[in-house]
């Protein structure tokens, strides 16, 4: 399951409806050559089940990130040790998203 790389369809019933859908028709009416149409369809349900950029989620860690970021330094005058704590957090939770980012982001492309 991604986080910010979400597919807009589920592949199982994809693949099942593509595989059924090839199954059940008749060769000998196709429009097209046999390697064309299997190609075509290939990449229809490539297209379907492709994961995508969820910027809902996205914009939500960059506040969380931001959040967390104000309170340290706002800390820091008055609570060093709380404001210490806060920064840890920020830079461990900033180094969560941009790792999440670029696995998903691989894996996606893949």
């Amino acid at each position: 399951m991604g986080i910010f790389f979400t597919s807009p369809k589920p592949a199982a019933p994809a693949i099942q409806e593509a595989l059924e859908s090839a199954l059940t028709q008749d060769p000998k009416a196709l429009a097209a050559p046999l390697k064309t149409e299997a190609a075509a369809r290939a990449h229809a349900l490539a297209q379907t089940t492709a994961p995508q950029f969820n910027l809902r989620n996205f914009v939500l860690a960059l506040i969380i990130s931001a959040v967390l970021l104000a309170v340290a330094i706002w800390a820091d005058d008055q609570h060093k040790e709380i404001s210490k704590a806060l920064m840890t957090s920020f830079t461990s939770f900033s180094g969560i998203v941009l790792g999440l980012l670029g696995g998903e982001a691989q894996k996606s492309a893949s």
